[in-house]
Protein backbone atom coordinates (compact mmCIF):
# COMPACT_ATOMS: atom_id res chain seq x y z
CA UNK A 1 0.00 0.00 0.00
CA UNK A 2 3.08 2.07 0.64
CA UNK A 3 4.47 1.91 -2.47
CA UNK A 4 1.45 2.79 -4.21
CA UNK A 5 0.73 6.17 -1.81
CA UNK A 6 4.61 6.73 -3.57
CA UNK A 7 3.56 6.14 -6.81
CA UNK A 8 0.57 8.08 -6.98
CA UNK A 9 2.33 10.83 -4.82
CA UNK A 10 4.63 10.99 -7.85
CA UNK A 11 2.76 11.33 -10.36
CA UNK A 12 0.47 14.09 -8.39
CA UNK A 13 3.87 15.57 -7.74
CA UNK A 14 4.18 15.86 -11.82
CA UNK A 15 0.98 17.45 -12.20
CA UNK A 16 1.67 20.21 -9.40
CA UNK A 17 5.18 21.24 -10.48
CA UNK A 18 4.10 21.37 -14.05
CA UNK A 19 2.07 24.13 -13.20
CA UNK A 20 3.54 25.78 -9.98
CA UNK A 21 6.39 27.56 -12.35
CA UNK A 22 4.00 29.12 -14.60
CA UNK A 23 3.37 32.16 -12.16
CA UNK A 24 2.35 31.36 -8.87
CA UNK A 25 4.44 35.05 -7.88
CA UNK A 26 2.35 36.63 -9.83
CA UNK A 27 -1.29 35.60 -8.62
CA UNK A 28 -1.41 37.65 -5.98
CA UNK A 29 -0.82 41.21 -7.70
CA UNK A 30 -4.25 40.23 -9.83
CA UNK A 31 -5.91 38.53 -6.70
CA UNK A 32 -5.55 42.16 -5.20
CA UNK A 33 -7.12 44.21 -7.49
CA UNK A 34 -10.15 41.51 -7.86
CA UNK A 35 -10.74 41.08 -4.12
CA UNK A 36 -11.58 38.66 -1.86
CA UNK A 37 -14.45 37.35 -2.59
CA UNK A 38 -13.41 37.39 -6.64
CA UNK A 39 -10.06 35.60 -5.09
CA UNK A 40 -11.98 32.98 -3.69
CA UNK A 41 -14.38 32.87 -6.65
CA UNK A 42 -11.19 32.72 -9.35
CA UNK A 43 -9.15 30.07 -7.24
CA UNK A 44 -12.47 27.65 -7.60
CA UNK A 45 -13.28 28.41 -10.91
CA UNK A 46 -9.79 27.61 -11.77
CA UNK A 47 -9.77 24.33 -9.66
CA UNK A 48 -12.80 22.85 -10.98
CA UNK A 49 -11.86 24.19 -14.91
CA UNK A 50 -8.37 22.81 -14.65
CA UNK A 51 -9.62 19.18 -12.92
CA UNK A 52 -11.95 18.97 -15.78
CA UNK A 53 -9.57 18.94 -17.97
CA UNK A 54 -6.95 17.26 -17.20
CA UNK A 55 -9.32 14.41 -16.47
CA UNK A 56 -10.37 14.81 -19.94
CA UNK A 57 -7.03 14.53 -21.65
CA UNK A 58 -6.52 11.27 -19.63
CA UNK A 59 -10.04 9.81 -20.74
CA UNK A 60 -8.41 11.12 -24.14
CA UNK A 61 -5.23 8.71 -23.81
CA UNK A 62 -6.78 5.58 -22.25
CA UNK A 63 -9.00 5.58 -25.30
CA UNK A 64 -5.93 6.00 -27.94
CA UNK A 65 -4.45 3.25 -25.77
CA UNK A 66 -0.61 3.82 -27.32
CA UNK A 67 -1.01 7.61 -26.90
CA UNK A 68 2.39 9.48 -25.64
CA UNK A 69 1.58 12.76 -25.79
CA UNK A 70 -0.73 15.45 -26.43
CA UNK A 71 -0.81 15.89 -30.32
CA UNK A 72 -0.96 12.43 -30.98
CA UNK A 73 -4.51 12.70 -29.45
CA UNK A 74 -5.11 15.78 -31.69
CA UNK A 75 -3.89 13.70 -34.46
CA UNK A 76 -6.04 10.70 -33.88
CA UNK A 77 -9.42 12.59 -33.61
CA UNK A 78 -8.88 15.68 -35.34
CA UNK A 79 -6.77 15.97 -37.96
CA UNK A 80 -8.69 13.68 -40.53
CA UNK A 81 -8.72 13.38 -44.04
CA UNK A 82 -6.84 14.66 -46.99
CA UNK A 83 -5.72 18.15 -45.51
CA UNK A 84 -4.65 16.21 -41.81
CA UNK A 85 -1.34 15.65 -42.60
CA UNK A 86 -0.81 19.08 -43.29
CA UNK A 87 -2.65 20.21 -40.76
CA UNK A 88 -0.70 17.89 -38.53
CA UNK A 89 2.57 19.49 -39.47
CA UNK A 90 1.48 22.66 -38.73
CA UNK A 91 0.11 22.40 -35.61
CA UNK A 92 3.41 20.35 -34.42
CA UNK A 93 5.30 23.17 -35.67
CA UNK A 94 3.16 25.48 -33.41
CA UNK A 95 3.09 23.60 -30.46
CA UNK A 96 6.65 22.42 -30.30
CA UNK A 97 7.40 26.85 -31.16
CA UNK A 98 4.96 27.19 -27.56
CA UNK A 99 6.98 24.53 -25.53
CA UNK A 100 10.29 26.17 -26.26
CA UNK A 101 9.15 29.33 -25.48
CA UNK A 102 7.75 28.34 -22.24
CA UNK A 103 10.81 26.53 -21.40
CA UNK A 104 12.49 29.56 -22.29
CA UNK A 105 10.73 31.53 -19.63
CA UNK A 106 11.84 28.92 -17.25
CA UNK A 107 15.26 29.36 -17.94
CA UNK A 108 15.27 33.35 -18.21
CA UNK A 109 13.33 33.38 -14.68
CA UNK A 110 15.41 31.26 -13.00
CA UNK A 111 18.99 32.95 -13.76
CA UNK A 112 17.31 36.44 -13.32
CA UNK A 113 17.26 34.75 -9.45
CA UNK A 114 20.42 33.14 -9.60
CA UNK A 115 21.77 36.23 -10.62
CA UNK A 116 20.30 37.90 -8.00
CA UNK A 117 21.62 35.99 -5.28
CA UNK A 118 25.13 34.81 -6.80
CA UNK A 119 27.90 36.83 -8.15
CA UNK A 120 27.54 35.19 -11.11
CA UNK A 121 26.93 36.48 -14.88
CA UNK A 122 23.72 35.84 -16.48
CA UNK A 123 24.35 33.84 -19.56
CA UNK A 124 26.53 31.59 -16.86
CA UNK A 125 23.15 31.23 -14.76
CA UNK A 126 21.29 30.20 -17.62
CA UNK A 127 23.81 27.29 -18.60
CA UNK A 128 23.77 26.30 -15.51
CA UNK A 129 20.22 26.11 -14.75
CA UNK A 130 19.67 24.45 -18.36
CA UNK A 131 22.34 21.70 -17.56
CA UNK A 132 20.85 20.52 -14.12
CA UNK A 133 17.46 20.60 -15.39
CA UNK A 134 18.19 18.97 -18.72
CA UNK A 135 20.07 16.09 -16.98
CA UNK A 136 16.93 14.64 -14.88
CA UNK A 137 14.97 14.95 -18.78
CA UNK A 138 17.45 13.45 -20.56
CA UNK A 139 17.32 10.55 -17.68
CA UNK A 140 13.64 9.99 -18.91
CA UNK A 141 10.46 9.56 -16.66
CA UNK A 142 10.98 7.98 -13.55
CA UNK A 143 13.91 10.42 -12.63
CA UNK A 144 11.75 12.91 -13.38
CA UNK A 145 8.40 11.93 -11.17
CA UNK A 146 11.13 11.42 -8.45
CA UNK A 147 12.60 15.17 -8.83
CA UNK A 148 8.89 16.35 -8.82
CA UNK A 149 7.91 14.50 -5.96
CA UNK A 150 11.54 15.64 -3.90
CA UNK A 151 11.47 19.12 -5.17
CA UNK A 152 7.20 20.07 -4.68
CA UNK A 153 8.00 18.55 -1.10
CA UNK A 154 10.76 20.74 -0.79
CA UNK A 155 9.09 24.18 -1.61
CA UNK A 156 6.07 23.23 0.74
CA UNK A 157 8.38 22.97 3.64
CA UNK A 158 9.76 26.15 2.26
CA UNK A 159 6.71 27.58 2.12
CA UNK A 160 5.42 26.66 5.59
CA UNK A 161 8.38 28.33 7.19
CA UNK A 162 7.77 31.38 4.96
CA UNK A 163 4.15 31.25 6.59
CA UNK A 164 5.26 31.23 9.57
CA UNK A 165 8.06 33.84 9.74
CA UNK A 166 4.91 36.17 7.45
CA UNK A 167 2.63 35.65 10.62
CA UNK A 168 5.11 37.55 12.59
CA UNK A 169 5.34 40.27 10.29
CA UNK A 170 1.09 41.32 9.41
CA UNK A 171 1.12 45.07 10.65
CA UNK A 172 1.69 46.63 7.59
CA UNK A 173 -0.61 44.26 5.06
CA UNK A 174 -2.35 45.48 2.41
CA UNK A 175 -5.76 47.27 2.56
CA UNK A 176 -7.93 44.49 -0.20
CA UNK A 177 -11.51 45.34 -1.39
CA UNK A 178 -14.00 42.41 -0.92
CA UNK A 179 -14.88 42.37 -4.75
CA UNK A 180 -13.30 43.61 -7.66
CA UNK A 181 -15.13 44.11 -11.76
CA UNK A 182 -15.87 41.57 -14.44
CA UNK A 183 -12.65 42.66 -15.98
CA UNK A 184 -10.18 42.47 -12.94
CA UNK A 185 -11.58 39.08 -11.90
CA UNK A 186 -11.34 37.35 -15.29
CA UNK A 187 -7.23 38.77 -15.40
CA UNK A 188 -7.15 37.16 -12.27
CA UNK A 189 -8.59 33.79 -13.24
CA UNK A 190 -6.60 33.95 -16.09
CA UNK A 191 -3.28 33.99 -14.67
CA UNK A 192 -4.61 31.42 -11.64
CA UNK A 193 -5.43 28.90 -14.55
CA UNK A 194 -1.80 29.11 -16.39
CA UNK A 195 -0.85 28.48 -13.02
CA UNK A 196 -2.69 25.62 -12.74
CA UNK A 197 -2.49 24.23 -16.64
CA UNK A 198 -0.81 20.46 -16.61
CA UNK A 199 -2.08 19.24 -19.56
CA UNK A 200 1.31 17.80 -20.62
CA UNK A 201 1.62 16.02 -17.28
CA UNK A 202 -1.11 14.14 -18.10
CA UNK A 203 0.53 11.84 -20.43
CA UNK A 204 3.51 11.31 -17.68
CA UNK A 205 1.07 10.87 -15.21
CA UNK A 206 -1.04 7.89 -17.21
CA UNK A 207 2.23 5.95 -18.44
CA UNK A 208 4.04 6.12 -15.46
CA UNK A 209 0.72 4.35 -13.17
CA UNK A 210 0.03 2.26 -16.12
CA UNK A 211 3.41 0.88 -16.24
CA UNK A 212 4.47 -0.29 -13.54
CA UNK A 213 7.87 -1.94 -14.86
CA UNK A 214 8.65 0.96 -17.35
CA UNK A 215 9.97 4.25 -17.06
CA UNK A 216 12.11 3.22 -14.10
CA UNK A 217 8.46 3.43 -11.72
CA UNK A 218 9.74 0.64 -8.85
CA UNK A 219 6.95 1.95 -6.23
CA UNK A 220 3.89 0.41 -8.27
CA UNK A 221 3.01 -2.69 -8.75
CA UNK A 222 0.62 -4.40 -11.51
CA UNK A 223 -2.84 -3.62 -10.45
CA UNK A 224 -6.22 -3.85 -12.54
CA UNK A 225 -7.13 -1.55 -15.10
CA UNK A 226 -10.15 -0.20 -12.17
CA UNK A 227 -7.10 0.64 -9.93
CA UNK A 228 -5.18 2.04 -12.43
CA UNK A 229 -7.70 4.42 -13.42
CA UNK A 230 -8.82 5.52 -9.58
CA UNK A 231 -4.79 6.03 -9.03
CA UNK A 232 -4.27 8.57 -12.56
CA UNK A 233 -7.92 10.33 -11.11
CA UNK A 234 -6.24 10.82 -7.73
CA UNK A 235 -2.98 11.85 -9.08
CA UNK A 236 -5.09 14.45 -10.90
CA UNK A 237 -6.75 16.01 -8.47
CA UNK A 238 -4.38 15.53 -5.66
CA UNK A 239 -1.73 17.48 -8.03
CA UNK A 240 -3.93 20.45 -8.54
CA UNK A 241 -4.95 20.42 -4.71
CA UNK A 242 -1.50 20.93 -4.04
CA UNK A 243 -0.98 23.70 -6.92
CA UNK A 244 -4.07 25.43 -5.16
CA UNK A 245 -2.70 24.89 -1.89
CA UNK A 246 0.94 26.46 -2.85
CA UNK A 247 -0.55 29.62 -4.75
CA UNK A 248 -3.47 30.58 -2.37
CA UNK A 249 -0.69 30.57 0.32
CA UNK A 250 1.25 32.82 -1.37
CA UNK A 251 -1.22 35.18 -1.91
CA UNK A 252 -2.15 34.74 1.57
CA UNK A 253 1.06 35.72 2.51
CA UNK A 254 1.61 38.32 0.79
CA UNK A 255 -1.58 39.77 0.92
CA UNK A 256 -1.09 39.94 4.75
CA UNK A 257 2.39 41.13 4.90
CA UNK A 258 2.94 44.00 1.99
CA UNK A 259 2.51 47.42 2.24
CA UNK A 260 2.35 47.10 -1.29
CA UNK A 261 1.38 43.77 -3.57
CA UNK A 262 3.70 44.40 -6.25
CA UNK A 263 3.84 42.64 -9.67
CA UNK A 264 6.53 40.03 -8.82
CA UNK A 265 4.83 39.34 -5.05
CA UNK A 266 8.50 38.03 -3.77
CA UNK A 267 9.78 41.58 -4.05
CA UNK A 268 7.09 43.48 -2.22
CA UNK A 269 6.62 40.47 0.66
CA UNK A 270 10.74 40.54 1.35
CA UNK A 271 10.56 44.64 1.62
CA UNK A 272 7.91 44.16 4.41
CA UNK A 273 9.05 40.89 5.90
CA UNK A 274 12.80 40.95 5.68
CA UNK A 275 15.36 39.37 3.78
CA UNK A 276 15.28 35.76 4.84
CA UNK A 277 11.57 35.95 3.01
CA UNK A 278 13.78 36.90 -0.11
CA UNK A 279 16.08 34.53 -0.16
CA UNK A 280 13.64 31.44 0.98
CA UNK A 281 11.04 33.00 -1.63
CA UNK A 282 14.21 33.10 -4.55
CA UNK A 283 14.46 29.01 -3.85
CA UNK A 284 10.99 28.17 -3.92
CA UNK A 285 10.80 30.18 -7.32
CA UNK A 286 13.87 28.23 -8.81
CA UNK A 287 12.87 25.14 -7.71
CA UNK A 288 9.11 25.89 -9.54
CA UNK A 289 11.03 26.76 -12.24
CA UNK A 290 12.95 23.53 -12.61
CA UNK A 291 9.70 21.12 -11.86
CA UNK A 292 7.91 23.01 -15.02
CA UNK A 293 11.16 22.52 -17.02
CA UNK A 294 11.46 19.21 -15.94
CA UNK A 295 7.87 18.41 -17.30
CA UNK A 296 7.42 20.16 -20.46
CA UNK A 297 10.74 19.50 -21.57
CA UNK A 298 9.74 15.24 -20.84
CA UNK A 299 6.81 16.23 -23.37
CA UNK A 300 8.77 18.07 -25.79
CA UNK A 301 10.94 15.58 -26.37
CA UNK A 302 7.87 12.52 -26.80
CA UNK A 303 6.15 14.78 -29.10
CA UNK A 304 9.26 15.45 -31.29
CA UNK A 305 10.27 11.75 -30.97
CA UNK A 306 6.64 11.19 -31.83
CA UNK A 307 6.56 13.48 -35.07
CA UNK A 308 9.63 13.07 -36.46
CA UNK A 309 10.20 9.49 -35.33
CA UNK A 310 13.76 10.07 -34.34
CA UNK A 311 15.86 8.52 -31.39
CA UNK A 312 15.82 10.11 -27.97
CA UNK A 313 18.73 11.55 -27.72
CA UNK A 314 17.83 13.52 -30.80
CA UNK A 315 14.41 14.07 -29.61
CA UNK A 316 15.92 15.17 -26.42
CA UNK A 317 18.53 17.93 -27.69
CA UNK A 318 15.76 19.13 -30.64
CA UNK A 319 13.20 20.10 -27.73
CA UNK A 320 15.94 21.53 -25.18
CA UNK A 321 18.76 22.89 -26.96
CA UNK A 322 16.66 25.34 -28.62
CA UNK A 323 15.30 26.62 -25.63
CA UNK A 324 18.64 27.80 -24.32
CA UNK A 325 19.81 29.25 -27.43
CA UNK A 326 16.53 31.35 -27.98
CA UNK A 327 17.23 33.10 -24.25
CA UNK A 328 20.93 33.34 -24.85
CA UNK A 329 20.07 35.29 -28.04
CA UNK A 330 16.86 37.08 -27.05
CA UNK A 331 16.23 40.15 -24.00
CA UNK A 332 12.82 39.16 -23.55
CA UNK A 333 12.11 38.86 -20.19
CA UNK A 334 10.47 36.26 -18.44
CA UNK A 335 7.21 38.14 -17.72
CA UNK A 336 7.22 38.61 -21.88
CA UNK A 337 7.45 34.80 -22.62
CA UNK A 338 5.02 34.10 -19.98
CA UNK A 339 2.64 36.60 -22.09
CA UNK A 340 3.80 34.86 -24.75
CA UNK A 341 2.72 31.29 -23.67
CA UNK A 342 -0.03 31.97 -21.66
CA UNK A 343 -2.54 33.17 -24.32
CA UNK A 344 -1.00 30.46 -26.98
CA UNK A 345 -1.36 27.26 -24.35
CA UNK A 346 -4.93 28.47 -24.17
CA UNK A 347 -6.01 28.97 -27.39
CA UNK A 348 -4.88 25.82 -28.07
CA UNK A 349 -6.34 23.73 -25.32
CA UNK A 350 -9.73 25.50 -25.93
CA UNK A 351 -10.06 24.78 -29.85
CA UNK A 352 -8.07 21.17 -29.87
CA UNK A 353 -8.70 19.37 -26.75
CA UNK A 354 -11.92 19.89 -26.11
CA UNK A 355 -13.46 19.29 -29.22
CA UNK A 356 -11.56 15.93 -29.63
CA UNK A 357 -12.36 15.01 -26.20
CA UNK A 358 -16.01 15.20 -27.74
CA UNK A 359 -15.42 12.73 -30.73
CA UNK A 360 -13.42 10.34 -28.36
CA UNK A 361 -16.59 9.82 -26.15
CA UNK A 362 -19.08 10.01 -29.03
CA UNK A 363 -16.62 6.91 -30.81
CA UNK A 364 -16.75 4.78 -27.65
CA UNK A 365 -17.53 4.04 -24.39
CA UNK A 366 -16.20 6.05 -21.13
CA UNK A 367 -13.02 4.09 -19.67
CA UNK A 368 -13.93 4.89 -16.34
CA UNK A 369 -12.10 8.36 -15.86
CA UNK A 370 -14.75 10.91 -17.25
CA UNK A 371 -18.85 10.10 -16.83
CA UNK A 372 -20.51 9.45 -20.27
CA UNK A 373 -23.48 11.35 -19.32
CA UNK A 374 -23.06 14.60 -18.98
CA UNK A 375 -19.71 15.16 -21.19
CA UNK A 376 -21.08 17.83 -23.26
CA UNK A 377 -22.25 19.92 -21.18
CA UNK A 378 -18.94 19.69 -19.18
CA UNK A 379 -17.05 20.06 -22.39
CA UNK A 380 -19.25 23.29 -23.12
CA UNK A 381 -18.29 24.57 -20.12
CA UNK A 382 -14.71 23.56 -20.19
CA UNK A 383 -14.84 25.70 -23.72
CA UNK A 384 -15.83 28.61 -22.52
CA UNK A 385 -14.21 28.62 -19.47
CA UNK A 386 -10.92 28.56 -21.41
CA UNK A 387 -11.71 31.27 -23.78
CA UNK A 388 -12.20 33.15 -20.69
CA UNK A 389 -8.93 32.51 -19.37
CA UNK A 390 -7.42 33.63 -23.17
CA UNK A 391 -9.21 36.63 -22.62
CA UNK A 392 -8.16 37.41 -19.65
CA UNK A 393 -4.14 36.87 -20.35
CA UNK A 394 -4.81 39.80 -22.35
CA UNK A 395 -6.71 42.05 -19.92
CA UNK A 396 -3.86 44.99 -17.73
CA UNK A 397 -5.16 45.85 -14.68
Amino acid sequence: MRSRRNAVFKAASVVAGNGIGSGVMAIPYYVVHTGVLGGVLAFAAAYIVSVLMHLMIAEMILHTKDTSDILAIFNNYLFRGRSGKIIRLVFFILLVVVLIANLSAYISGASEIVTGIFPVSCVSAKIIFFVFAAVVVFAGLGAVCTGEAVSVSLMAIILLLMSIFSALHTGNGTDIKMCGNIKEWAAAYGMIMFSFSAIFAVPQVVKYLSAPTAEGNTDLQVFSDGETKKDIKRAIWLGLLINLVLSVTVAVCTVITSGEVTEIAIVGWAQAVGGAVMIAGSVFIIFAMLTSFWSIGLAVADIVAGGIRVRREISFALATVPALILTLLSGSSFTDYLKLVGGAVAIIIALMAVPSFLICMKEGESEGIMYQKGNRIIAVFVFIMYVVMAVGSCVKT
